[in-house]
């Protein structure tokens, strides 16, 4: 007998709820999670494995607990842990726009500054449209009487170093959205949007579009439509330190129309682009350059006025890094703290915060590597029971609200919608995932049958197999024991 897919998910569903529902009286959660690691699959990998009871720290299972491990995108629970503690869920990231001269008769004799200060919410994450905000600020400047600017349009985001790259996030990929740029700007996540469909015959040049339309790239066509659906690919390139992009390849003539990204260079430029951009759209006239603050300049002359003010707390940004994994919101989330904490807006000042809320919470410097904020850094480097000290730490404090709800919900949002989707174990476990080639990590809370909550980290390094394939239902097997289990 043939059963159809969904038959067969259900009795697969049955099975594994019938294994852990009956186990945990047969099986110990040590016995079942030991079993699991005895996985062949395993043989030769570097694993590390902690549980514990959020609430006493009562350890419930430990395997190479102290091991050092590249955690992947486990880092952004450290990371945002960090960012709460230290600087509390209320605290604002802005973006600025700053009149500076004297305005007389609609004329500002002087320019006008936008400065960054970790801002991300111009994003199409937050609004359908990232000029929303930029346009609120150029009414609000005409408003103000501003019609036109002698001086010029300037981008100040020394807030942040221009470190734009971690040294050790891999140097091929910096086009990809998951790898863009640092800066204390974030307009449209500082990348391009790019929307592709087939051009109407053979040879013919495929159909392209960019957003947002602010003019800030130099962007080249040389895809043409194909009719044999094996050539369709294509691919965009740019310099490292450029704006000319050229997209090349093909595109299969019947093939659906798609979206895709690709990263900028020059955060700040593209961000004051952006806002010049809106102003002229409301009629005010920006007559100088649009640039950079290469140094600090003086912002509080005789007429320096606050024009507008965009704004989002760190609760936020945290909510969506975690449940999303976007890495650039981390990375602006290190460099953050870095510049709040230790004066330093960059890598390593981001790590030295990091490294202050850590040693507070016990944890010792030379017993882990925090290169980067998103973990996309294979030298980013924590050990299971690190993870499950910051856990504990944040399960107690009084930003849990904050740090809970933004771990990912099993079977209903963000990284873990997909996971744990049976009825017994649906909603009973928050966890970050984190993969990057050869590790895999997820860590996180889990409630027990008996109403107990558990901290738990498990981190995969040097595994054979997918991630999908064979460490994901390890993983999801060892949650599924952790739920079934009465401590």
């Amino acid at each position: 007998m043939r059963h159809n897919v969904n038959t067969a998910r259900a009795i697969l569903a049955m099975g594994v709820i019938a294994l852990f529902s009956c186990g945990a009286n047969a099986e110990t959660l040590d016995a079942t999670v030991n079993r699991l690691l005895a996985s062949a699959s395993l043989k030769n990998a570097s694993v590390g494995v902690r549980i514990v009871e959020a609430p006493t720290g009562k350890v419930l299972f430990s395997y190479h607990a102290e091991d050092v491990l590249s955690v992947a995108s486990n880092a952004k629970v450290v990371t945002t842990a960090a960012a709460l503690d230290l600087l509390g869920s209320s605290f604002e990231m802005t973006t600025t726009l700053v009149a500076r001269g004297e305005l007389r008769d609609g004329i500002l004799y002087g320019d006008l500054i936008l400065i960054g200060r970790g801002d991300p919410s111009m994003s199409t994450h937050w609004t359908p449209d990232v000029m929303v905000a930029m346009r609120r600020m150029a009414r609000e400047a005409r408003a103000l009487g501003i019609q036109a600017v002698t001086g010029d349009m300037i981008a100040d985001d020394l807030y942040f170093d221009r470190q734009y790259w971690c040294p050790s996030w891999p140097d091929n990929q910096w086009i990809q959205w998951y790898e863009a740029p640092v800066s204390a700007f974030a307009f449209n996540d500082n990348c391009v949007d790019v929307a592709l469909w087939p051009g109407q015959a053979e040879g013919a040049p495929a159909s392209l579009s960019y957003y947002p339309p602010v003019g800030y790239v130099n962007l080249t066509n040389a895809i043409l439509t194909t009719s044999n659906k094996k050539k369709h690919g294509y691919l965009f390139n740019r310099g490292k330190f450029d704006n000319d992009v050229k997209a090349r390849g093909f595109y299969y003539i019947k093939g659906e129309p798609v979206r895709d990204f690709f990263t900028v260079y020059d955060p700040a430029l593209y961000a004051a682009t952006g806002m010049r951009k809106a102003l002229a759209d409301a009629g005010v006239n920006v007559r100088g350059t649009t640039r950079r603050m290469e140094q600090p300049e003086e912002s509080t002359l005789t007429g320096t006025k606050i024009v507008a003010i965009n704004r989002i707390t760190v609760g936020e940004v945290v909510k969506y890094c975690n449940l999303n994994s976007q890495n650039l919101y981390a990375e602006m989330i290190l460099k953050s703290i870095g510049r709040e904490v230790v004066g330093r807006g960059s890598f390593e000042g981001g790590a030295a915060a990091v490294a202050k809320f850590l040693e507070a919470i016990d944890v010792h410097p030379g017993t882990y590597s925090t290169a980067d904020g998103s973990g996309l850094s294979r030298e980013t480097k924590y050990s299971a029971k690190i993870l499950t000290e910051v856990l504990r730490h944040m399960y107690r404090s009084k930003e849990v609200v904050a740090f809970r709800d933004s771990l990912p919900l099993a079977g209903y949002d963000g990284t873990m919608e997909a996971r744990l989707v049976e009825d017994e174990y649906r909603g009973k476990v928050r966890a970050k995932t984190g993969y990057i080639l050869g590790a895999s990590a997820l860590s996180g809370y889990a409630r027990t049958a008996n109403g107990k909550t558990l901290a738990f980290s498990m981190i995969f390094n040097n595994f054979k197999g997918s991630n999908r394939y064979t460490i994901k239902p390890i993983q999801d097997d060892i949650c599924r024991a952790m739920v079934a289990s009465t401590p």
